[in-house]
């Protein structure tokens, strides 16, 4: 029984994220970078603001989760297209969540400039996800309805310098979206951000529940991978 593809309600996806994790090499040097844990009090969901772009098969189970579900954990104020088409400067493009406006500026003190002022329409008052708080009323997986991109921030799959997918966490100087009229994406948002030794942890402390989940949809353990090529 493959019990891995119970672990989200996307299995045609964690089939393929599977082969990732199992083939993918380890960042070690940015998985050990130093990182905070995530504060939305503070944050507000920054990393939420633009919404997110999903798989057709995440669009599929979005579009038909059932309203009055997602009204029981606070979400009120829906709209009807909750899926719509993206384009992000040529880059990116096709189904995402949708967006509304948000005061940003406002409740964040040290908001990116070049981030918009919206929020991803399933993001909750006191800034939780609609969609993880559905999955734990309903006891399942926190992240059983969370989109990948979504549930694995910061980490990105990217290709290494050998051409061979690479598990890594992007930063300050190597962010892809570091472009000449946009300052970057994952290293502008607070649990993307490089902080002080100090503060924070190594990245693979505090982004423990991610990588575990993804070791367990690849069978194999992460952590302690990281820890034995320290």
């Amino acid at each position: 029984m493959n019990s891995y593809r119970e672990i989200n309600a996307f299995p045609t996806e964690t089939d393929e994220l599977r082969e990732m994790v199992q083939e993918a090499e380890l960042d070690i040097s940015a998985l050990t970078r130093p990182l905070q844990s995530c504060d939305l009090a503070k944050c507000r969901g920054t990393c939420c603001h633009d919404g997110v772009y999903v798989s057709s098969e995440e669009a599929a189970v979005i579009r038909n989760l059932d309203s009055v579900d997602l009204e029981s954990v606070g979400l009120t104020d829906l709209p009807e297209k909750r899926i719509v088409y993206g384009n992000w400067k040529g880059l990116a493009s096709g189904p995402k969540t949708a967006t509304r406006p948000a005061p940003m500026k406002t409740w964040v003190s040290d908001y990116p400039a070049h981030f918009a002022e919206t929020n991803c329409i399933f993001l909750l008052p006191d800034a939780r996800c609609a969609l993880q708080a559905l999955s734990m009323k309903e006891g399942k997986r926190p992240w059983y309805y969370k989109p990948l991109t979504c549930w694995i921030h910061p980490l990105a799959f990217a290709a290494g310098a050998d051409g061979k997918t690479m598990l890594t966490l992007h930063d300050e100087e190597n962010d892809p979206h570091n472009l000449p009229d946009y300052d970057g994406f994952v290293s502008k948002t607070h649990c993307g951000r490089t902080c002080s030794a100090e503060v924070g942890k190594p990245a693979f402390e505090t982004l423990r529940g991610e990588l575990e989940m993804l070791g367990e949809i690849g069978s194999r353990d992460l952590l302690s991978e990281i820890v034995e090529k320290i």
